[in-house]
Protein backbone atom coordinates (compact mmCIF):
# COMPACT_ATOMS: atom_id res chain seq x y z
CA UNK A 1 0.00 0.00 0.00
CA UNK A 2 1.71 3.57 -0.96
CA UNK A 3 2.22 5.75 1.97
CA UNK A 4 0.28 8.83 1.95
CA UNK A 5 1.83 12.37 3.60
CA UNK A 6 -0.85 12.65 5.97
CA UNK A 7 2.22 14.73 7.75
CA UNK A 8 4.36 16.01 5.13
CA UNK A 9 4.33 19.71 4.18
CA UNK A 10 1.73 21.07 1.64
CA UNK A 11 2.91 21.66 -1.43
CA UNK A 12 2.96 25.19 -2.93
CA UNK A 13 -0.40 26.35 -4.29
CA UNK A 14 -0.17 27.40 -8.33
CA UNK A 15 -2.59 28.75 -10.51
CA UNK A 16 -4.61 25.51 -11.50
CA UNK A 17 -5.04 24.72 -8.17
CA UNK A 18 -6.89 28.08 -7.43
CA UNK A 19 -8.88 27.93 -10.58
CA UNK A 20 -11.79 25.98 -8.92
CA UNK A 21 -12.18 28.75 -6.29
CA UNK A 22 -11.98 31.91 -9.16
CA UNK A 23 -14.90 30.35 -10.91
CA UNK A 24 -17.11 29.61 -7.94
CA UNK A 25 -16.23 33.57 -6.47
CA UNK A 26 -17.00 34.68 -10.24
CA UNK A 27 -20.08 32.72 -10.84
CA UNK A 28 -21.38 33.11 -7.18
CA UNK A 29 -20.57 36.64 -6.24
CA UNK A 30 -23.56 38.18 -8.70
CA UNK A 31 -25.80 36.95 -6.08
CA UNK A 32 -24.52 37.75 -3.09
CA UNK A 33 -25.61 41.39 -4.19
CA UNK A 34 -28.76 40.54 -6.05
CA UNK A 35 -30.32 38.24 -4.03
CA UNK A 36 -33.31 39.13 -1.50
CA UNK A 37 -33.61 37.39 1.75
CA UNK A 38 -35.76 34.60 0.80
CA UNK A 39 -38.75 33.57 3.54
CA UNK A 40 -39.02 31.60 5.71
CA UNK A 41 -35.60 30.63 6.24
CA UNK A 42 -33.52 33.68 5.49
CA UNK A 43 -35.78 36.16 6.87
CA UNK A 44 -35.74 34.59 10.21
CA UNK A 45 -32.46 34.08 10.23
CA UNK A 46 -31.61 37.70 9.79
CA UNK A 47 -34.36 38.70 12.05
CA UNK A 48 -32.83 37.12 14.70
CA UNK A 49 -29.49 38.38 14.09
CA UNK A 50 -31.29 41.73 14.12
CA UNK A 51 -33.36 41.62 17.35
CA UNK A 52 -29.88 40.32 18.59
CA UNK A 53 -28.33 43.97 17.77
CA UNK A 54 -31.09 45.86 18.52
CA UNK A 55 -31.43 44.00 21.95
CA UNK A 56 -27.83 43.48 22.91
CA UNK A 57 -28.57 40.49 23.94
CA UNK A 58 -25.60 38.83 22.01
CA UNK A 59 -25.61 35.44 24.31
CA UNK A 60 -29.05 34.28 23.95
CA UNK A 61 -30.65 34.69 20.42
CA UNK A 62 -34.51 36.15 20.31
CA UNK A 63 -37.24 36.00 17.53
CA UNK A 64 -39.76 38.50 17.58
CA UNK A 65 -39.25 39.14 21.60
CA UNK A 66 -38.73 35.19 22.79
CA UNK A 67 -35.87 33.26 22.95
CA UNK A 68 -35.02 31.18 19.95
CA UNK A 69 -33.59 27.93 20.89
CA UNK A 70 -33.67 26.29 17.49
CA UNK A 71 -29.81 26.99 16.66
CA UNK A 72 -26.77 27.91 17.80
CA UNK A 73 -25.63 31.81 17.86
CA UNK A 74 -22.27 31.65 15.92
CA UNK A 75 -24.04 32.47 12.79
CA UNK A 76 -25.67 35.34 14.04
CA UNK A 77 -22.73 36.27 16.07
CA UNK A 78 -20.68 36.19 12.62
CA UNK A 79 -23.88 38.56 10.63
CA UNK A 80 -23.20 41.02 13.37
CA UNK A 81 -19.45 40.84 13.05
CA UNK A 82 -20.48 41.80 9.88
CA UNK A 83 -22.80 44.43 10.36
CA UNK A 84 -19.82 46.34 12.17
CA UNK A 85 -18.16 46.68 8.90
CA UNK A 86 -20.76 47.00 6.01
CA UNK A 87 -23.99 48.49 8.22
CA UNK A 88 -27.36 46.52 8.22
CA UNK A 89 -27.32 44.53 5.19
CA UNK A 90 -28.74 41.35 3.55
CA UNK A 91 -25.71 41.06 1.58
CA UNK A 92 -23.60 41.13 3.98
CA UNK A 93 -24.83 37.86 5.52
CA UNK A 94 -24.07 36.49 1.90
CA UNK A 95 -21.05 37.32 1.82
CA UNK A 96 -20.33 35.20 4.23
CA UNK A 97 -21.39 32.05 3.91
CA UNK A 98 -20.00 32.65 0.39
CA UNK A 99 -16.27 33.32 2.58
CA UNK A 100 -17.81 29.69 4.40
CA UNK A 101 -17.81 27.79 1.02
CA UNK A 102 -14.11 29.19 -0.68
CA UNK A 103 -12.85 27.87 2.94
CA UNK A 104 -14.57 24.72 2.17
CA UNK A 105 -12.80 24.55 -1.19
CA UNK A 106 -9.33 25.46 -0.25
CA UNK A 107 -9.85 22.26 2.91
CA UNK A 108 -11.11 19.79 0.55
CA UNK A 109 -7.94 20.46 -1.22
CA UNK A 110 -6.04 20.24 1.40
CA UNK A 111 -8.00 17.13 2.40
CA UNK A 112 -7.79 15.64 -0.57
CA UNK A 113 -3.66 15.94 -1.14
CA UNK A 114 -2.90 14.39 2.55
CA UNK A 115 -5.03 10.95 2.27
CA UNK A 116 -3.87 10.66 -1.54
CA UNK A 117 -0.47 12.66 -1.91
CA UNK A 118 -1.49 13.52 -5.05
CA UNK A 119 -2.04 17.06 -6.63
CA UNK A 120 -4.03 15.93 -9.24
CA UNK A 121 -6.96 13.93 -7.12
CA UNK A 122 -6.70 17.19 -4.65
CA UNK A 123 -7.40 19.48 -8.03
CA UNK A 124 -10.05 17.59 -8.94
CA UNK A 125 -11.73 17.15 -5.28
CA UNK A 126 -11.67 20.63 -5.47
CA UNK A 127 -13.44 21.14 -8.78
CA UNK A 128 -16.05 18.46 -8.30
CA UNK A 129 -17.23 20.01 -4.70
CA UNK A 130 -17.29 23.50 -6.39
CA UNK A 131 -19.56 22.14 -9.54
CA UNK A 132 -22.09 20.21 -7.33
CA UNK A 133 -25.37 21.75 -8.01
CA UNK A 134 -26.12 21.92 -4.36
CA UNK A 135 -22.90 23.47 -3.30
CA UNK A 136 -23.55 26.08 -5.62
CA UNK A 137 -27.20 26.83 -4.75
CA UNK A 138 -26.56 26.78 -1.40
CA UNK A 139 -22.79 28.52 -1.36
CA UNK A 140 -24.35 31.83 -0.88
CA UNK A 141 -27.90 30.90 1.03
CA UNK A 142 -27.96 32.59 4.45
CA UNK A 143 -27.87 28.99 6.11
CA UNK A 144 -26.02 27.07 8.62
CA UNK A 145 -24.80 24.13 6.61
CA UNK A 146 -22.61 26.21 4.40
CA UNK A 147 -20.34 27.11 7.64
CA UNK A 148 -21.15 23.39 9.18
CA UNK A 149 -19.29 22.04 6.01
CA UNK A 150 -15.96 24.44 6.60
CA UNK A 151 -15.93 23.14 9.95
CA UNK A 152 -16.28 19.38 8.97
CA UNK A 153 -13.70 19.45 6.92
CA UNK A 154 -11.49 21.60 9.56
CA UNK A 155 -12.22 18.94 11.69
CA UNK A 156 -10.98 15.92 9.51
CA UNK A 157 -7.86 17.82 8.89
CA UNK A 158 -7.20 17.89 12.63
CA UNK A 159 -7.80 14.22 12.52
CA UNK A 160 -5.28 13.53 9.50
CA UNK A 161 -2.94 15.29 12.27
CA UNK A 162 -4.10 12.97 15.15
CA UNK A 163 -3.84 10.13 12.68
CA UNK A 164 -0.04 11.00 11.51
CA UNK A 165 0.64 11.58 15.21
CA UNK A 166 0.76 15.14 15.43
CA UNK A 167 -1.36 14.92 18.58
CA UNK A 168 -0.77 18.39 19.87
CA UNK A 169 -2.08 20.27 16.40
CA UNK A 170 -4.43 17.41 16.07
CA UNK A 171 -6.25 17.91 19.43
CA UNK A 172 -6.22 21.74 18.79
CA UNK A 173 -7.37 21.75 15.32
CA UNK A 174 -10.31 19.01 15.79
CA UNK A 175 -11.46 19.97 18.81
CA UNK A 176 -11.90 24.02 18.06
CA UNK A 177 -13.75 22.53 14.73
CA UNK A 178 -16.13 20.27 16.71
CA UNK A 179 -16.32 24.02 19.19
CA UNK A 180 -17.22 25.94 16.48
CA UNK A 181 -19.43 23.04 14.58
CA UNK A 182 -21.51 22.49 17.58
CA UNK A 183 -21.72 26.40 17.93
CA UNK A 184 -23.07 26.80 14.09
CA UNK A 185 -25.70 23.96 14.42
CA UNK A 186 -25.67 21.83 17.21
CA UNK A 187 -24.16 18.58 18.30
CA UNK A 188 -25.16 17.25 14.60
CA UNK A 189 -21.34 18.12 14.27
CA UNK A 190 -20.13 15.33 16.14
CA UNK A 191 -22.64 12.90 13.49
CA UNK A 192 -20.71 14.56 10.74
CA UNK A 193 -17.03 13.70 11.54
CA UNK A 194 -17.02 10.36 14.09
CA UNK A 195 -17.76 7.67 11.34
CA UNK A 196 -14.18 8.72 9.69
CA UNK A 197 -12.52 9.42 13.15
CA UNK A 198 -13.95 6.30 14.56
CA UNK A 199 -12.58 3.93 11.55
CA UNK A 200 -9.14 5.49 11.18
CA UNK A 201 -7.63 2.13 12.83
CA UNK A 202 -9.42 0.84 9.39
CA UNK A 203 -8.77 3.72 7.18
CA UNK A 204 -5.02 4.54 7.67
CA UNK A 205 -3.18 1.54 6.38
CA UNK A 206 -1.77 0.57 10.05
CA UNK A 207 -0.36 3.97 10.66
CA UNK A 208 -2.29 3.40 14.24
CA UNK A 209 -1.02 0.17 14.95
CA UNK A 210 0.48 0.33 17.90
CA UNK A 211 -0.71 3.51 19.14
CA UNK A 212 -4.72 3.06 18.91
CA UNK A 213 -4.94 3.96 22.71
CA UNK A 214 -2.97 7.48 22.50
CA UNK A 215 -5.05 8.36 19.08
CA UNK A 216 -8.48 7.38 20.63
CA UNK A 217 -6.93 9.10 23.66
CA UNK A 218 -6.22 12.65 21.80
CA UNK A 219 -9.51 12.46 20.20
CA UNK A 220 -11.38 12.30 23.44
CA UNK A 221 -9.67 15.02 24.59
CA UNK A 222 -10.30 17.45 21.03
CA UNK A 223 -13.86 16.10 21.90
CA UNK A 224 -12.94 17.85 25.20
CA UNK A 225 -12.12 20.57 23.67
CA UNK A 226 -14.68 21.23 21.43
CA UNK A 227 -17.32 20.80 24.03
CA UNK A 228 -15.62 22.88 26.70
CA UNK A 229 -15.90 25.21 23.74
CA UNK A 230 -19.80 24.81 22.93
CA UNK A 231 -20.36 25.00 26.90
CA UNK A 232 -18.99 28.22 27.65
CA UNK A 233 -21.83 29.97 25.61
CA UNK A 234 -24.44 27.13 26.44
CA UNK A 235 -24.39 26.89 30.15
CA UNK A 236 -24.32 31.07 30.27
CA UNK A 237 -27.12 31.19 28.05
CA UNK A 238 -28.89 28.71 30.04
CA UNK A 239 -28.85 30.14 33.17
CA UNK A 240 -29.64 33.82 31.35
CA UNK A 241 -32.88 32.33 28.94
CA UNK A 242 -34.02 30.62 31.44
CA UNK A 243 -35.67 27.01 32.57
CA UNK A 244 -37.58 26.51 29.46
CA UNK A 245 -34.63 27.77 27.04
CA UNK A 246 -32.15 25.51 28.79
CA UNK A 247 -34.21 22.37 28.05
CA UNK A 248 -35.05 23.29 24.55
CA UNK A 249 -30.98 24.09 23.78
CA UNK A 250 -29.58 20.69 25.67
CA UNK A 251 -32.54 18.31 24.63
CA UNK A 252 -35.17 19.00 22.81
CA UNK A 253 -34.07 20.37 19.47
CA UNK A 254 -31.52 17.34 18.64
CA UNK A 255 -34.36 14.87 20.04
CA UNK A 256 -37.22 16.65 18.09
CA UNK A 257 -34.89 15.91 15.00
CA UNK A 258 -34.06 12.00 16.18
CA UNK A 259 -37.34 10.94 16.26
CA UNK A 260 -39.07 13.29 14.06
CA UNK A 261 -41.99 14.51 15.90
CA UNK A 262 -45.05 15.53 14.11
CA UNK A 263 -45.96 19.03 14.60
CA UNK A 264 -42.35 20.26 15.68
CA UNK A 265 -39.35 20.74 13.49
CA UNK A 266 -38.15 17.21 13.02
CA UNK A 267 -39.14 17.60 9.12
CA UNK A 268 -40.20 13.92 10.08
CA UNK A 269 -39.78 11.54 6.63
CA UNK A 270 -39.32 7.59 5.72
CA UNK A 271 -36.01 6.06 5.92
CA UNK A 272 -35.12 5.64 1.95
CA UNK A 273 -36.06 9.37 1.49
CA UNK A 274 -32.44 10.79 1.13
CA UNK A 275 -31.75 7.66 -1.13
CA UNK A 276 -34.20 9.60 -3.42
CA UNK A 277 -33.11 13.01 -2.95
CA UNK A 278 -29.12 12.22 -2.84
CA UNK A 279 -28.86 11.98 -6.44
CA UNK A 280 -30.58 15.11 -7.31
CA UNK A 281 -28.47 16.98 -4.78
CA UNK A 282 -25.20 16.13 -6.01
CA UNK A 283 -25.95 16.89 -9.77
CA UNK A 284 -24.46 17.02 -12.81
CA UNK A 285 -21.75 13.46 -11.57
CA UNK A 286 -24.49 11.22 -11.84
CA UNK A 287 -25.40 11.76 -15.40
CA UNK A 288 -21.48 13.18 -16.29
CA UNK A 289 -19.46 10.76 -14.37
CA UNK A 290 -19.32 6.92 -16.17
CA UNK A 291 -17.97 3.56 -14.33
CA UNK A 292 -15.05 1.67 -16.26
CA UNK A 293 -16.84 -1.64 -16.20
CA UNK A 294 -13.72 -3.34 -18.12
CA UNK A 295 -11.50 -1.68 -15.25
CA UNK A 296 -13.88 -3.12 -12.55
CA UNK A 297 -13.86 -6.75 -14.12
CA UNK A 298 -10.39 -7.20 -14.32
CA UNK A 299 -9.69 -5.87 -10.89
CA UNK A 300 -12.37 -8.39 -10.06
CA UNK A 301 -10.70 -11.24 -11.80
CA UNK A 302 -7.16 -10.40 -10.19
CA UNK A 303 -9.27 -10.83 -7.06
CA UNK A 304 -10.77 -14.44 -8.38
CA UNK A 305 -14.19 -12.98 -8.11
CA UNK A 306 -17.35 -12.42 -10.22
CA UNK A 307 -19.31 -9.37 -10.82
CA UNK A 308 -22.54 -10.97 -8.99
CA UNK A 309 -20.69 -12.57 -6.07
CA UNK A 310 -21.52 -10.88 -3.07
CA UNK A 311 -17.97 -10.46 -1.34
CA UNK A 312 -16.52 -8.48 -3.97
CA UNK A 313 -17.73 -4.64 -2.40
CA UNK A 314 -15.77 -5.85 0.81
CA UNK A 315 -12.51 -7.15 -1.22
CA UNK A 316 -12.18 -4.13 -3.22
CA UNK A 317 -12.35 -1.98 0.46
CA UNK A 318 -9.69 -4.27 1.67
CA UNK A 319 -7.56 -3.34 -1.21
CA UNK A 320 -8.68 0.37 -1.43
CA UNK A 321 -6.16 2.93 -0.51
CA UNK A 322 -6.58 5.33 2.31
CA UNK A 323 -7.88 7.93 0.50
CA UNK A 324 -10.68 5.03 -0.96
CA UNK A 325 -11.36 3.81 2.53
CA UNK A 326 -11.28 7.36 4.44
CA UNK A 327 -13.90 8.37 1.24
CA UNK A 328 -15.64 5.45 2.23
CA UNK A 329 -16.12 5.90 6.13
CA UNK A 330 -16.63 9.29 5.71
CA UNK A 331 -19.83 8.55 3.39
CA UNK A 332 -21.65 5.30 3.39
CA UNK A 333 -22.11 4.89 7.29
CA UNK A 334 -22.72 8.44 8.04
CA UNK A 335 -25.45 8.42 4.85
CA UNK A 336 -27.11 5.11 6.85
CA UNK A 337 -27.14 7.11 10.52
CA UNK A 338 -28.88 10.02 9.25
CA UNK A 339 -30.90 7.73 7.26
CA UNK A 340 -31.96 6.49 10.40
CA UNK A 341 -32.56 9.56 12.39
CA UNK A 342 -36.69 10.47 11.51
CA UNK A 343 -36.10 14.07 11.06
CA UNK A 344 -34.51 15.13 7.46
CA UNK A 345 -33.88 17.83 5.21
CA UNK A 346 -31.78 18.04 1.88
CA UNK A 347 -29.89 20.53 3.72
CA UNK A 348 -28.38 17.90 6.10
CA UNK A 349 -26.52 15.81 3.71
CA UNK A 350 -24.54 19.12 2.04
CA UNK A 351 -21.27 18.44 4.77
CA UNK A 352 -21.35 14.87 3.10
CA UNK A 353 -20.86 16.09 -0.75
CA UNK A 354 -17.20 16.51 -0.15
CA UNK A 355 -16.96 12.27 0.70
CA UNK A 356 -18.65 11.94 -2.75
CA UNK A 357 -16.14 14.08 -4.48
CA UNK A 358 -13.14 13.18 -2.75
CA UNK A 359 -14.54 9.18 -4.22
CA UNK A 360 -15.22 10.61 -7.79
CA UNK A 361 -11.78 12.45 -7.73
CA UNK A 362 -9.97 9.21 -6.95
CA UNK A 363 -12.10 7.28 -9.89
CA UNK A 364 -11.04 10.17 -12.44
CA UNK A 365 -7.63 9.83 -11.58
CA UNK A 366 -6.85 5.84 -11.58
CA UNK A 367 -9.24 6.09 -15.01
CA UNK A 368 -11.63 3.88 -13.32
CA UNK A 369 -14.02 6.60 -13.89
CA UNK A 370 -14.46 8.88 -16.94
CA UNK A 371 -16.60 12.12 -17.61
CA UNK A 372 -19.17 12.45 -20.54
CA UNK A 373 -20.73 15.39 -21.18
CA UNK A 374 -23.94 14.03 -23.48
CA UNK A 375 -26.45 12.81 -21.17
CA UNK A 376 -25.81 16.08 -19.15
CA UNK A 377 -26.02 18.41 -21.85
CA UNK A 378 -29.57 16.95 -23.39
CA UNK A 379 -31.30 16.88 -20.31
CA UNK A 380 -30.41 20.78 -20.28
CA UNK A 381 -31.60 21.67 -23.44
CA UNK A 382 -34.64 19.66 -22.18
CA UNK A 383 -34.76 21.74 -18.91
CA UNK A 384 -34.43 24.95 -21.31
CA UNK A 385 -37.55 23.83 -23.57
CA UNK A 386 -39.66 23.56 -20.57
CA UNK A 387 -38.56 26.78 -18.96
CA UNK A 388 -39.31 28.15 -22.54
CA UNK A 389 -42.79 26.99 -22.95
CA UNK A 390 -43.52 27.24 -19.02
CA UNK A 391 -46.75 29.40 -19.36
CA UNK A 392 -48.32 26.97 -22.55
CA UNK A 393 -48.52 24.14 -19.68
CA UNK A 394 -51.56 23.39 -18.21
CA UNK A 395 -50.83 24.63 -14.18
CA UNK A 396 -52.63 24.95 -11.26
CA UNK A 397 -53.19 28.35 -10.14
CA UNK A 398 -50.85 28.96 -7.65
CA UNK A 399 -47.92 27.66 -9.68
CA UNK A 400 -49.61 29.17 -12.87
CA UNK A 401 -48.94 32.41 -10.83
CA UNK A 402 -45.20 31.54 -10.62
CA UNK A 403 -45.21 30.56 -14.56
CA UNK A 404 -46.14 34.15 -15.34
CA UNK A 405 -43.83 35.91 -13.59
CA UNK A 406 -40.38 33.54 -15.44
CA UNK A 407 -39.36 35.21 -18.74
CA UNK A 408 -39.42 32.40 -21.51
CA UNK A 409 -35.51 33.59 -22.72
CA UNK A 410 -34.34 31.86 -19.68
CA UNK A 411 -34.74 28.82 -21.28
CA UNK A 412 -32.82 30.12 -23.98
CA UNK A 413 -30.16 29.96 -21.36
CA UNK A 414 -30.14 26.85 -20.08
CA UNK A 415 -30.80 25.28 -23.95
CA UNK A 416 -27.40 27.21 -24.97
CA UNK A 417 -25.53 25.67 -21.70
CA UNK A 418 -26.59 22.21 -22.59
CA UNK A 419 -25.81 22.92 -26.18
CA UNK A 420 -22.07 23.61 -24.79
CA UNK A 421 -22.07 20.68 -22.84
CA UNK A 422 -23.01 18.74 -26.13
CA UNK A 423 -20.51 19.98 -28.49
CA UNK A 424 -17.89 18.60 -25.83
CA UNK A 425 -19.37 15.42 -25.13
CA UNK A 426 -16.70 13.06 -25.58
CA UNK A 427 -13.92 14.95 -24.96
CA UNK A 428 -14.84 16.49 -21.60
CA UNK A 429 -12.59 18.49 -19.38
CA UNK A 430 -13.98 18.79 -15.49
CA UNK A 431 -13.51 22.40 -15.56
CA UNK A 432 -16.37 22.58 -18.51
CA UNK A 433 -19.55 21.02 -16.58
CA UNK A 434 -18.31 22.54 -13.13
CA UNK A 435 -18.54 25.85 -14.79
CA UNK A 436 -21.94 24.86 -16.47
CA UNK A 437 -23.27 23.34 -13.12
CA UNK A 438 -22.46 27.04 -11.69
CA UNK A 439 -24.01 29.35 -14.24
CA UNK A 440 -27.24 26.78 -14.07
CA UNK A 441 -26.97 27.64 -10.40
CA UNK A 442 -26.83 31.60 -11.54
CA UNK A 443 -29.44 31.00 -13.71
CA UNK A 444 -31.95 29.83 -10.96
CA UNK A 445 -31.21 32.55 -8.69
CA UNK A 446 -31.69 35.12 -11.29
CA UNK A 447 -34.85 33.50 -12.39
CA UNK A 448 -36.24 34.40 -8.97
CA UNK A 449 -34.93 37.35 -8.90
CA UNK A 450 -36.35 38.36 -11.97
CA UNK A 451 -39.40 36.92 -11.86
CA UNK A 452 -40.91 34.66 -8.88
CA UNK A 453 -38.75 37.02 -6.44
CA UNK A 454 -41.79 39.95 -6.01
CA UNK A 455 -43.72 37.42 -4.59
CA UNK A 456 -41.32 36.46 -2.01
CA UNK A 457 -40.10 40.50 -1.15
CA UNK A 458 -42.26 41.13 2.02
CA UNK A 459 -41.12 44.38 2.09
CA UNK A 460 -43.73 46.66 1.19
CA UNK A 461 -46.22 45.26 3.65
CA UNK A 462 -43.07 45.36 6.85
CA UNK A 463 -43.08 48.74 5.61
CA UNK A 464 -46.35 49.61 6.49
CA UNK A 465 -46.47 47.72 9.91
CA UNK A 466 -43.25 49.78 10.25
CA UNK A 467 -45.22 53.21 9.86
CA UNK A 468 -48.30 51.99 12.00
CA UNK A 469 -45.64 51.14 14.79
CA UNK A 470 -44.55 54.73 14.43
CA UNK A 471 -47.25 56.25 14.63
CA UNK A 472 -48.99 54.36 17.93
CA UNK A 473 -50.81 51.14 16.06
CA UNK A 474 -50.41 48.28 17.66
CA UNK A 475 -49.94 45.65 14.37
CA UNK A 476 -50.56 41.69 15.06
CA UNK A 477 -50.28 38.93 12.45
CA UNK A 478 -52.60 35.87 12.29
CA UNK A 479 -50.86 32.74 12.23
CA UNK A 480 -46.73 32.71 13.04
CA UNK A 481 -45.35 34.77 10.88
CA UNK A 482 -41.46 33.38 11.16
CA UNK A 483 -39.99 37.01 12.17
CA UNK A 484 -40.72 37.30 8.18
CA UNK A 485 -41.66 41.25 8.84
CA UNK A 486 -38.64 42.42 11.35
CA UNK A 487 -35.69 42.53 9.39
CA UNK A 488 -37.47 43.56 5.82
CA UNK A 489 -38.25 46.78 7.75
CA UNK A 490 -35.87 46.83 10.02
CA UNK A 491 -38.62 46.80 13.25
CA UNK A 492 -38.34 48.15 16.82
CA UNK A 493 -41.02 46.28 18.37
CA UNK A 494 -42.57 42.62 18.02
CA UNK A 495 -45.82 41.54 15.83
CA UNK A 496 -47.64 39.38 18.30
CA UNK A 497 -49.09 36.03 16.64
CA UNK A 498 -51.99 34.59 17.90
CA UNK A 499 -53.02 31.54 16.53
CA UNK A 500 -56.83 31.64 16.69
CA UNK A 501 -59.35 34.75 15.79
CA UNK A 502 -60.76 34.07 19.56
CA UNK A 503 -57.13 35.13 20.88
CA UNK A 504 -56.69 37.90 18.58
CA UNK A 505 -60.08 39.42 19.41
CA UNK A 506 -59.30 39.43 23.10
CA UNK A 507 -56.01 41.54 22.31
CA UNK A 508 -57.71 43.74 19.66
CA UNK A 509 -60.02 44.50 22.63
CA UNK A 510 -57.39 45.79 24.39
CA UNK A 511 -55.92 47.61 21.76
CA UNK A 512 -58.67 49.52 19.69
CA UNK A 513 -56.81 51.54 17.29
CA UNK A 514 -54.69 47.88 16.25
CA UNK A 515 -54.19 46.60 12.75
CA UNK A 516 -53.90 42.95 11.89
CA UNK A 517 -51.90 41.11 8.73
CA UNK A 518 -51.66 37.72 7.53
CA UNK A 519 -50.50 35.53 5.02
CA UNK A 520 -52.82 32.46 5.82
CA UNK A 521 -55.68 31.88 3.58
CA UNK A 522 -57.76 30.64 6.78
CA UNK A 523 -57.77 33.75 8.54
CA UNK A 524 -59.39 36.42 5.48
CA UNK A 525 -61.49 38.22 6.62
CA UNK A 526 -64.79 39.58 4.31
CA UNK A 527 -63.29 43.75 4.92
CA UNK A 528 -61.23 44.88 2.29
CA UNK A 529 -57.60 45.33 3.33
CA UNK A 530 -56.02 48.84 3.66
CA UNK A 531 -53.05 46.64 1.64
CA UNK A 532 -52.23 43.91 0.16
CA UNK A 533 -49.57 42.88 -1.63
CA UNK A 534 -48.34 39.20 -3.61
CA UNK A 535 -46.34 36.80 -0.97
CA UNK A 536 -45.15 33.35 -1.89
CA UNK A 537 -48.01 31.49 -3.31
CA UNK A 538 -51.27 33.51 -2.16
CA UNK A 539 -50.82 36.93 -0.97
CA UNK A 540 -50.42 39.48 2.35
CA UNK A 541 -52.82 41.66 3.85
CA UNK A 542 -53.61 43.90 5.98
CA UNK A 543 -56.79 45.24 7.40
CA UNK A 544 -57.85 47.73 10.75
CA UNK A 545 -58.71 45.34 13.79
CA UNK A 546 -62.44 46.66 14.70
CA UNK A 547 -63.32 46.06 10.24
CA UNK A 548 -61.77 42.50 10.46
CA UNK A 549 -63.51 41.35 13.15
CA UNK A 550 -66.50 43.55 12.52
CA UNK A 551 -66.79 41.64 8.97
CA UNK A 552 -65.57 38.22 10.18
CA UNK A 553 -63.59 35.34 8.01
CA UNK A 554 -64.84 35.02 4.78
CA UNK A 555 -66.35 31.53 5.15
CA UNK A 556 -65.09 30.59 1.03
CA UNK A 557 -61.56 30.83 2.07
CA UNK A 558 -61.32 29.78 5.33
CA UNK A 559 -61.10 25.71 4.61
CA UNK A 560 -58.47 26.71 1.99
CA UNK A 561 -55.31 24.98 1.99
CA UNK A 562 -52.51 27.40 2.94
CA UNK A 563 -49.11 26.89 1.14
CA UNK A 564 -46.71 24.27 3.11
CA UNK A 565 -44.88 25.99 5.69
CA UNK A 566 -40.98 25.68 5.78
CA UNK A 567 -41.16 25.23 9.65
CA UNK A 568 -38.25 25.51 11.70
CA UNK A 569 -34.96 24.29 10.21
Amino acid sequence: MPVTPLCAPAPAWQRDDALPLLAAFALLLPMVLLMPALPIDETRYLAVAWEMRQSGDFLVPHLNGATYAHKPPLLFWLINAGWLVTGVQAWTARAMTLACSLASLALMHRLAWRLSGSVAVARLATWLLAGTLYFGLFANAIMFDVPLATCVLLALLGVCDLVAGRMRRGVLVTGAAIGLGILVKGPVMLLDIACVALLAPWWSLGRLDGRRAAYFGALGVALLLGAAIALAWAIPAALHGGEDYARAIFLKQTLDRIQGVKGTSAHGRPWWWYLAVFPLMVLPWPLVVRGGIGALRARLRELQLDVLDWRWPAALCGRASAAWRCGIAWLVPTFVVFSLVSGKQPHYLLPLIPALALLIALGLESAQLRLRGGLFGAVLVLLGLGVASLRLWPLGRTAQAYADLIAPWWGLAVIVLGGVLLGWRRRLPLALPVVVTLALALVIKLVIVQGPGARYDITPMAQRIADLQAQGHPVANLGWHHGVYEFAARLHEPVPAFDTVADFAVWAQQHPDAYVATFYRQFRFRAKPVFTQPFRGGEVSLWKAGDALASGIDPSLSHAADEADAGED
